[in-house]
């Protein structure tokens, strides 16, 4: 039920999108997409994580239409092995399964391209052109809050009109595209691999459709123009030994070759008290970690309680967007280090411009998975969703967490620690919390796995 009179506009009805108008629409708020069919084909391989998510929350529909589960074989650095499980993903059937739960949860939906947002005295005037049975008419709609979801082509995060600050990228990257019609007898399964150029992933699913993606560097002057495409597709097959199996019989849709951006990439500066960034327009990461989805439903959903605080307690604006902010910057950083790590695993050609560029990107930074002993937990005072609300609370920092962490399984761990609980079970002291025992013993066995003792606490008293 709406409660609250503000109207809010979701430009893109991606995952990012839709998991934040959802997130809005449980708070009270009136939420409304703009959004398009995907013009051109594409396919993902996603983890678990994620499909678990979708299924928490919900989206029956869009949980139902992730294809079969894989093994991905993996050829790199001279090594061909089974590596890791992915699911397949068709994002087209995808992205419309999303949007039908989206609707169901109350989200308005309107199929259009937006062609313009412009800020107003009292809010923002989005104009777009509907599509369906009317391509070209124009319309217009208010709003007193817009979200950006459009993916690596969003203008707001990209210090624009709105934004400021600078656009951090990693080396162009770019991502070749094209599908095949393969015999429907074929097994469903994904691969990767290597070559001095850059990397591959090939995807069948299982009904006669095959992908192959070529990742290739797209610095100023390397890409040819459109029309040479195929051909450079073509001769990049030539030196990609796994390609003579995985087209054997394949043969190509006359579609033709598509091509995207797919550098990592991150805003600066991805909100402000009317507006806000989400998904691949705030934070997109290498399509090598596979972890697309999964940042955009956490995009999402963290994105609804900022917005809230913004809207509801703007007095709390800094800390929102330094909770925002803060997500961002530390997911880019764990995606950087790992991609970096990646790329310097395959060492056959480290003066091939493509990997010489990634094996040392970013510079700095150490692992991407420290060991959480590598430096001492301390307590500190961050800003952590709260009933809906960005509010500042003691949490526990650790090598593995640099952003805190406030609550393990609904406990509240700096609580815990100073709970007189030394002669208490657990199921004693959780009732003091409200909770199970279960729950108690879950953030218990979080602090002891990482040697963290009340001590801790009685050192931040001092210093405070």
């Amino acid at each position: 039920m709406v409660n609250n009179d503000r109207s809010i506009v979701i430009m893109g009805g991606g995952p990012a999108g839709v998991f934040t108008a959802c997130g809005l629409v449980d708070l009270g708020y009136s939420a409304t997409i703009i959004t398009r069919p995907r013009p051109f084909p594409a396919w993902e391989g996603i983890s678990e994580r994620p499909r678990t998510s979708l299924q928490h929350f919900g989206f029956r529909a869009a949980t139902a239409s992730i294809g079969p589960m894989v093994t991905r074989a993996a050829h790199w650095n001279g090594q061909s092995q089974a590596q890791n499980r992915e699911y397949i993903l068709n994002r087209q059937t995808f992205d419309q399964a999303l949007l039908r739960d989206a609707k169901n949860q109350g989200v308005q939906i309107i199929h259009g391209r937006v062609e313009k947002a412009v800020r107003q005295e009292n809010g923002w005037e989005v104009s777009y052109a509907t599509s369906g049975g009317h391509p070209h008419q124009k319309a217009r709609i208010k709003a007193d809050f817009l979200v950006e979801a459009r993916g690596r082509e969003s203008k707001l995060g990209k210090g624009g009109d709105i934004a400021e600050g600078d656009f951090t990228s990693g080396p162009a990257t770019s991502a070749l595209l094209k599908s095949y019609e393969v015999s429907p007898d074929l097994d469903a399964m994904t691969s990767v691999a290597s070559f001095p150029k850059g990397w591959a992933w090939y995807l069948r699913d299982g009904e006669g459709t095959a992908i192959l993606q070529i990742f290739i560097s797209s610095e100023k002057g390397e890409l040819p123009p459109k029309a040479g495409l195929a051909h450079y597709f073509s001769e990049l097959i030539k030196i990609l030994p796994e390609a003579e199996l995985w087209l054997r019989g394949a043969i190509g849709r006359a579609s033709g070759v598509s091509v995207r951006t797919a550098a990592v990439s991150k805003a600066a500066t991805a909100g402000g008290h009317d507006f806000l960034v989400v998904g691949d327009g705030a934070l997109a990461l290498d399509p090598l970690s596979g972890n697309g989805i999964f940042y955009a439903i956490g995009s999402g959903l963290s994105a609804a309680p900022v917005i809230n605080s913004l809207l509801k307690k703007p007095e709390d604006k800094e800390l929102a967007l330094q909770f925002y902010q803060e997500r961002l910057d530390n997911a880019f950083k764990a995606g950087c280090l790992m991609g970096r790590e990646f790329y310097a695993a395959e060492e056959r050609w480290p003066e091939e411009a493509f990997w010489k560029a990634r094996r040392l990107w970013p510079r700095g930074g150490g692992p991407s998975h420290p060991d959480i002993m590598t430096q001492p937990a301390r307590i500190c005072q961050k800003p952590v969703v709260k009933e809906g609300l960005i509010a500042l609370e003691d949490v526990i920092v650790t090598a593995d967490h640099p952003r805190g962490v406030w609550k393990i399984d609904g406990i509240p761990l700096v609580k815990l620690m100073t709970f007189p609980a030394a002669k208490k079970t657990d199921r004693e002291t959780a009732a003091a919390f409200g909770a199970e025992a279960a729950q108690v013993t879950s953030a218990r066995n979080w602090l002891l796995s990482r040697n963290i003792r009340p001590e801790i606490y009685e050192k931040h008293n001092r210093k405070t």
